[in-house]
This record gives C-alpha cells, sequence and structure tokens, in this order.
C-alpha cells in the first residue's frame, strides 16, 4: 500500500470524533476530498504534485479511511460539508481552496455555498446531477448492507460488485443502456478498491447514500465564490453536464479532453490566479487532549498509528494480537497511569509502511513509540496472544523501566507446533478471482474452532461456541492489509519455548487465559511457576 509521497499522517480529535489527515508542501492551503467509498489515500500522487507550492491537506471523510463515522444515523450532504468546515476550524485554516470529486465535489459544493466567505475558489472533478429517477433505483439496489456472513459470502460478492462497477453504471444494472467501456481493474486493483469498502464496512453506504439523496443541486447556480465544474471526458459523470441550470459568471463548466493531467494543469492556473497565503500559520501536527486521543508517530520503519489517555508518571503500553484487529480503546483496563495502545506496523492505521513485518521491525516501533510518548516514564506492558514473543527483547531495552508484565491468552508453543501453524497459514498473494480472501476467511475463522499450531483433527478440535462474524470479519481485514508479509509477520511470532524466556523476566509476570483459552493448561502451569519463584 505504500506509495512514495512528501505527505504525511496525523489525527485530530473534534468533539468524539477522531479525523485522520493527510498533508505536505506549505503555502496556500488546497484542501482536497475524495470520492465514495475511497479515501484520502487516492490523492497521494495529487498530494505530491501541488505540495512544493500549497499546503495540501486531504482529510477522510467522517465514515471513511481512518475517520470516525457521524453521530447521525443517515448523515446528508450538509453533515459532511459542516464537519469539513469543523475540521478546517479544528486546524486553524481561515480560508483555502477546496478541490472535490463526485461526492467530495458535492460535499465541497454545498461548503460553499453555506460559506462561501472561506473559499478561495472551488474545483469539481465530476459534479453529479441525479434526477428522482436515477437517485430512487441507486439507493434501492446500489447499496445492499454489507453485513459479514458466517461463510464469508459477503466478501465474494465484494470481489464482484467492484469489478461489475468497471463494466456497467450504475453497476447493479447489466443493461445494454449501462455498459461503459472503462479499463478493467487487474488483480491488484480489485483487490485494492475491495479494501475500501472493508476499511469501512457497512458504513460505506453514508457517503454515497447521502449523494443519492441529496436534492438541493441547483444550488450550483447560486454560489459566491469562484468555482469551476470540470468534466473530464474518462469520467462516467461526463452527460451530467448537459444537466447543469444556467449558472453564474463566476461559476464556470468546461470539459476535459486529456484526462487527469488536463484536469491538472487547470488547477495550475486557477489556484495561481485565486489563493493567497494565510495571514495565521496552519498547525498539522499531533494535538495535546485529555482523554483518550489516535495520533501517528514517526519512526524508523515508517508512520505508527497508536492511541494516547495521558495520566500519571508511569506507562502502561498495551500491544495487541498480531494478525488480528487491535482491541478497542474502550475495551481496555485502565488506571491513572498514561496508557498507550499501539497499531502493529501493518495493522490498521499503522498499515502504510514499507518495512518487512519482522519481529525486529516491531521492536523498532514499539520502542520509537514509547520514547516519543513515554520517554522516561516507567513502564508495564500488556500483550495479548501471540504479541507475547516480543516481550522478552522489549523488556531487555527497557531494562529497569520495566515494572510488570500482563499477558492475555499467551501462545506457548513448542518447535513442531510453530512448523505447522507458519506451513497451514493462508496463502497471501492476491487471485485473480478473489480465492485469497475466502482463504482468509476460513484460516480466521477455523482458528477458533481448532487450535491452529495443530493439524486439523478431532484431536485438535475447541469444543468452544462458532466465533461471531464480526469480529472474525475485522481479523480479515487485517490479515489482507498485511497481504505477502503475512508469513514474514507469523515467523516472528511462532517462537519455540517462549515460556522459558517469561521464566527469565526479573519483573512480576501475570498471566491470564479462561480453560478454553489454555492449550493443554500451558498458561496455567506457567503461571504456578512464576509463582514459585
Amino acid at each position: 500500500m505504500q506509495t512514495a509521497t512528501t505527505s504525511r499522517r496525523q489525527f485530530i480529535r473534534i468533539g468524539d470524533r477522531t479525523v485522520h489527515y493527510r498533508y505536505a508542501g506549505q503555502g496556500p492551503v488546497l484542501m482536497l476530498l475524495h470520492q465514495s467509498p475511497q479515501n484520502s489515500r487516492m490523492w497521494l500522487q495529487m498530494i505530491e504534485r501541488f505540495a512544493d507550492r500549497y499546503t495540501v491537506i486531504a482529510p477522510d471523510t467522517p465514515g471513511f479511511g481512518y475517520s470516525d463515522a457521524l453521530a447521525d444515523a443517515a448523515p446528508g450532504i450538509d453533515r459532511f460539508a459542516e464537519a469539513t468546515l469543523e475540521f478546517a476550524d479544528a486546524l486553524g485554516i481561515e480560508r483555502f481552496a477546496l478541490f472535490g470529486m463526485h461526492t467530495g465535489g458535492l460535499i465541497g459544493m454545498h461548503l460553499a455555498w453555506i460559506a462561501p466567505e472561506r473559499l478561495h475558489c472551488l474545483v469539481i472533478d465530476g459534479y453529479a446531477l441525479f434526477n428522482d429517477a436515477e437517485r430512487a433505483r441507486y439507493t434501492d439496489r446500489y447499496l445492499p448492507p454489507f453485513v459479514p456472513s458466517w461463510d464469508g459470502g459477503h466478501l465474494r460478492w465484494l470481489w464482484s460488485r467492484m469489478r461489475e462497477q468497471l463494466y456497467f453504471f450504475p453497476w447493479c444494472d447489466p443493461s445494454a443502456e449501462c455498459a461503459i467501456a472503462l479499463q478493467p481493474y487487474d488483480a491488484q486493483g480489485t483487490h485494492d478498491a475491495a479494501m475500501d469498502i472493508l476499511d469501512v464496512g457497512d458504513n460505506y453506504r453514508s457517503g454515497y447514500g447521502a449523494a443519492f439523496r441529496y436534492t438541493e443541486r441547483q444550488r450550483v447556480a447560486e454560489l459566491r465564490c469562484p468555482s469551476w465544474l470540470i468534466y473530464r471526458h474518462d469520467d462516467v459523470l461526463l452527460s451530467h453536464r448537459q444537466r447543469l441550470p444556467v449558472l453564474p459568471d463566476n461559476v464556470i463548466s468546461v470539459e476535459e479532453p486529456d484526462g487527469v493531467e488536463g484536469l491538472h494543469r487547470r488547477m495550475d492556473i486557477i489556484l495561481q490566479q485565486t489563493t493567497s497565503v494565510p495571514t495565521t500559520p496552519v498547525v498539522l501536527a499531533a494535538r495535546e487532549v485529555t482523554g483518550w486521543s489516535r495520533r501517528i508517530v514517526d519512526t524508523p520503519v515508517g508512520e505508527i498509528a497508536a492511541w494516547l489517555r495521558p495520566g500519571s508518571g508511569a506507562a502502561v503500553v498495551h500491544i495487541h494480537a498480531p494478525g488480528q484487529s487491535p482491541l478497542p480503546v474502550a475495551a481496555l483496563a485502565v488506571d491513572a497511569r498514561t496508557q498507550i495502545a499501539i497499531e502493529l506496523p501493518g495493522h490498521a492505521g499503522s498499515a502504510e509502511i514499507a518495512a518487512p513485518l519482522t519481529a525486529q521491525t516491531m521492536q523498532s516501533a514499539l520502542r520509537a513509540v514509547i520514547d516519543d510518548l513515554a520517554a522516561g516514564h516507567a513502564i508495564a506492558v500488556h500483550a495479548h496472544e501471540a504479541a507475547a514473543s516480543y516481550v522478552p527483547a522489549l523488556a531487555e531495552w527497557l531494562d529497569g523501566r520495566l515494572t510488570e508484565v500482563v499477558l492475555h491468552k499467551p501462545w506457548l508453543l513448542q518447535g513442531d507446533e510453530c512448523e505447522t501453524l507458519l506451513a497451514r497459514l493462508p496463502h497471501p498473494a492476491i487471485h485473480p478471482a478473489g480465492g485469497h480472501m475466502a482463504e482468509a476467511w476460513q484460516w480466521e475463522r477455523e482458528r477458533h474452532l481448532l487450535w491452529p499450531w495443530l493439524q486439523p483433527s478431532a484431536a485438535a478440535r475447541r469444543l468452544v461456541a462458532a466465533p461471531d462474524a464480526i469480529q472474525v470479519h475485522a481479523n480479515v481485514v487485517e490479515l489482507l492489509r498485511i497481504g505477502t508479509q503475512l508469513p514474514v509477520l507469523f515467523k516472528g511470532v511462532a517462537v519455540a519455548d517462549g515460556d522459558q524466556h517469561l521464566l527469565a523476566l526479573k519483573v512480576p509476570v501475570s498471566l491470564h487465559a479462561q480453560p478454553q483459552d489454555d492449550y493443554q493448561g500451558r498458561t496455567a502451569a506457567l503461571a504456578a511457576r512464576l509463582a514459585r519463584r
């Protein structure tokens, strides 16, 4: 997923909601709003292109990418526009140029309509004007609920749906009338498009739904700021230009035959003519706030996401299970100490790194985050499942700063079990028909039903209830993010005789596992040995 770019990432908390954004450059502010169901990652090349002259800021709109959704059950375009203004206010941005594509263009138009004084200019790539019949048809069939099913069938649907959208518009109408001639995705392209929806789940419908429900499109003729409506010849919305109302002189509609490059050249001229340097510096770094906040930490292996809850001088570092979704911070047991919940490299908000997901990479990230957020503090470590293997090396680095270790359902494996686990991992290579998603689903679900370090057999069966499909889905999303690094990741945690390394720790160690999660009673046996030290 890593793309060479000058951009950086950060989070900001606005009320109870966290917003993720990318930024780069300096000068007049240019804000980019993405289309549905994508996120700010789609703008990496555009950010790099304009960052030599502008402060380019690209947020994930609410509910997309890494940004929290709005509290509204079905937010409208007006709420997305208001949230964009709240984001600009939170960063201290007084005026800015605004660029939006498709759904982002509708959000930008409404923002320009309610707050024209905030914009240097508005540029829209493909302004959508759906009629009543289209809105009714698209809302019902275009946006079916995306709900994990126990057998993973929703992943097969998703793969096919993402391919279909390049054959028909709307994708749900396979008639000749709706056929379009776009370059089909290759397997990687289909995977990347599917991941945009997997990032947000059923919330993918919120952005689309807001766009289809928006009935105030004629307000484009009431805009008072300099505005450009650009229709590329390779855009499925090109025909919508004929639906535009009569526009005032400050709103210009043009066709662009030269695709994205032609659009960018037009923007060069527009931005040069309309923008000015902000009078107040824009602060784009992390902010200190009370309670939990999510932030990005620069480390030697790339940008790592972590949750921080400031407290007393001592700190507790929470390390989630590798290959699984990070635990929600609301589920963590906390006290008055500073709390740090790290999202491991390759996972969740830390997915966008190029470093191999080795144990060394994990140690480098853990150490850098601790140094950044808890420099000099006494540290307690809570590690979940296979993350127990990271504790001995981390303890050696912390030395006298380490006060205690708490292990939750630790993996305590023998050599042959490590080999079996690694041999039975799902194949991570992207399959042209999406089979890698089905394979990841089967492995993750059966990991709960069969001990994953044993050969499948009746003896390997865990007599427990079937896992919750929503949790299986969340973990599968992480496996798919990790992709071809999956064998590297698990090789770093499939460590034989880890109990001996834990016994050697010179600090209190406590272990927590229910009997059904304690393979052969090894956790209980280790706890007893630790108690006798």
